[in-house]
């Protein structure tokens, strides 16, 4: 369980827009693969790369009426988790080998790669992330999510996408990309984990007092970890039922005043 949460601002809001705007400014590296551009990239390169990466995402028609419900703001948010928290490259970009960009990702919301340095051996991970008004709702869809992509053999088609567009050039990742290529399953040297996002509605931002963006910090983050029993029970009764248990996870949990309010603020940062 990873316990993270927006920063607040000098009025003492949650900064929401400036999530996705950090966020946006990483769609080069999220939506297209190294072999694709250049390192260093000029201005001129940056621009038309951005360009490029925009179109990739679905834009949704975004009114009251009917918001935004798709899953890429989620997906990017905890492609950047994995990069930033756990230092896990992204190993395949999968935004770029969509075939109409209307549509959603298929199988996993993510494959990263990296050298465990302590256990010695290769870790691979796929990105699951729900955002969903109810911590519980959430939980549930991405082990739902996660038995299905087993089931129905999706972990097969992905190894095989590593092997085909992987980018980085570590030794021991790239030695274990090669026993994916030969064998078509992980080895020994290669562990499966996956990484979820859990992003919910919490109403606690309506709750809190009016106080210096330091102090409101330390309040929220006491209420959050206090709030943490209940996330972890929520987690502890999903997992007590899922058959799949020798598998590893990574579950990072993010409230928002709504998750509606993250898809908006994201989508506005796109467009």
């Amino acid at each position: 369980m990873r316990l993270h949460h927006l920063k607040f601002d000098g009025n003492g809001q949650p900064m929401i827009a400036a999530l996705a705007e950090t966020l946006y400014g990483h769609i080069i590296d999220y939506c297209l693969s190294v072999r694709n551009r250049a390192t260093p990239l000029t201005s001129i390169e940056a621009a038309k790369l951005t360009k490029e990466a925009r179109k990739l995402f679905i834009h949704p028609t975004n009114t009251l009426a009917s918001p935004d419900t798709t899953g890429e703001a989620g997906e990017i948010l905890l492609y950047f988790l994995l990069e930033s928290v756990l230092g896990v490259p992204q190993i395949v970009a999968k935004m770029e080998l969509k075939t109409n960009p209307n549509d959603e990702l298929k199988g996993s919301d993510g494959i990263h790669m990296c050298w465990n340095e302590q256990d010695e051996r290769v870790d691979l991970f796929f990105g699951e992330a729900k955002l969903y008004q109810d911590v519980g709702g959430a939980i549930t869809s991405a082990l739902r999510s996660i038995d299905t992509f087993h089931d129905n053999g999706m972990q097969q088609h992905e190894f095989s996408m590593v092997t085909k567009h992987f980018k980085y050039t570590d030794v021991n990742v790239k030695a274990a990309v090669t026993q994916l290529l030969e064998f078509g399953a992980p080895t020994g040297d290669i562990r499966i984990n996956h990484a979820c996002l859990i992003g919910y509605d919490w109403r606690e931002y309506g709750n809190l007092p009016k106080m210096a963006t330091s102090v409101l910090t330390d309040e929220f983050r006491k209420r959050y970890l206090a709030d943490s029993q209940r996330l972890h029970e929520h987690l502890q009764k999903r997992f007590d039922t899922f058959q799949k248990k020798h598998l590893r996870f990574e579950v990072f949990f993010i409230p928002f005043p709504t998750v509606q309010d993250f898809r908006d603020a994201f989508n506005k940062a796109l467009n």
